[in-house]
């Protein structure tokens, strides 16, 4: 008698969970899935940084996605009306476009600290870069390619009607020349550069130091939507 009771319940909770539901929790466990192995993408930056770069893009899909599928799961259940169901998907939407923005933008804000070859290149000015008497060091080795970069501390440059220093960084086959031109075409911002090759050829996540900040306009919308989704729930019918 009490398994047959135990089957009855699990039945009318099966009953219970509407399509959209089933579409909320497909959406969510996907967008953990690919959460997941973006993240051990951007462990595996250790080893080569084409996989951070992807593993990073993968986080940035899975975060909207996991917050769509908690946004609408339980929102619209078995019996509401029409209005009600088209209001929680457009809730979810909401949700989803205001975690994605808070993503883009964070993960803006990191990678302008990590990788700023992007950021550089988006909003700096264009200038010719005097590095005849700048000290030009060996950089980082790159493990997806035989290309090496070098930091030239002291360059100079002129930029908004003003002589800057700072540090330019360039490919390792830029400094040849160096001899002979004694500068470089490069994009500048505040005291840093870098070279127009350079920029040409970022690392793999310097894609996303590109991003606006205005991306974070996001999280009064994700905070909302989190709210009313909140009182919608309450309401239950």
């Amino acid at each position: 008698m009490a398994e047959h009771n135990g089957l009855m319940a699990a039945g009318r909770a099966g009953d219970d969970n509407t399509a959209a539901d089933v579409v909320a929790s497909a959406v969510a466990g996907l967008g953990l899935l690919v959460g997941a192995l973006g993240a051990a993408g951007l462990v595996l930056v250790l080893c080569t940084n084409s996989l951070a770069g992807v593993g990073l893009t993968m986080v940035n899909v899975a975060v909207p996605a996991v917050a769509f599928g908690y946004a609408l799961l339980d929102a619209a259940p078995r019996g509401s009306r029409r209005p009600r169901q088209v209001g929680a998907i457009l809730l979810a939407v909401v949700i989803a476009a205001g975690a994605a923005g808070v993503g883009g933008g964070l993960s803006g804000i990191a990678m302008r600290q990590f990788a700023p070859a992007d950021h550089v290149g988006r909003y700096g000015e264009r200038v010719q870069v005097t590095v005849m008497d700048a000290d030009c060091r060996h950089g980082t080795i790159w493990r997806r390619g035989p290309r090496a970069d070098f930091y030239c501390d002291g360059a100079t440059w002129r930029a908004g009607g003003r002589d800057e220093r700072g540090r330019l960084t360039l490919f390792y086959q830029e400094m040849e020349p160096r001899s002979q031109s004694r500068q470089v075409d490069a994009y500048v911002l505040g005291n840093e550069g870098y070279s127009v090759e350079r920029v040409g050829e970022v690392e793999s996540w310097a894609w996303w130091a590109g991003r606006p900040l205005w991306l974070l306009l996001g999280l009064p919308a994700l905070v909302l939507g989190l709210l009313l989704r909140r009182d919608l729930v309450a309401r239950r019918r």
